[in-house]
């Protein structure tokens, strides 16, 4: 199974790319959706003295599952639970858009290729 990760589409990270991004991404959550694969939200969540914030999704991005993952480091797959849901849906590819940090991708990707995992 496939599964599709929606990453940091929130507002205050969105304003800085083009137009069509919700769009784009909103047609493909349809497909994803339309296919079966499992959806999953990433959202940063900032820390401040006060405590953690994550900025609301972008306007207008299509919400269509309840897993929702909620990260505090750069890399999404540091949420121990996120792995364990990958295999209850026995995922076997993750494809991923959104806005997402490029950097240590490459390390993140030989490490999922050890649980059984490709990323698209």
């Amino acid at each position: 199974m496939t599964a599709l990760f929606i990453i940091d589409v929130q507002k205050g990270y969105i304003e800085k790319y083009e137009d069509g991004l919700v769009s784009n991404i909103n047609r493909r959550i349809q497909l994803a959706a339309e296919n079966g694969e499992l959806v999953v939200y990433i959202k940063n969540i900032r820390k401040l003295r006060s405590g953690s914030t994550a900025y609301d999704f972008a306007d207008g991005l299509t919400v269509s599952s309840p897993h929702l993952i909620l990260k505090e480091k750069a890399s999404v797959f540091s949420d121990p639970g996120l792995l364990e849901l990958l295999h209850q849906h026995s995922v076997t590819e993750i494809e991923i858009i959104g806005i997402r940090n490029m950097t240590k991708f490459k390390e993140r990707k030989k490490k999922l290729a050890k649980a059984g995992i490709t990323i698209l």
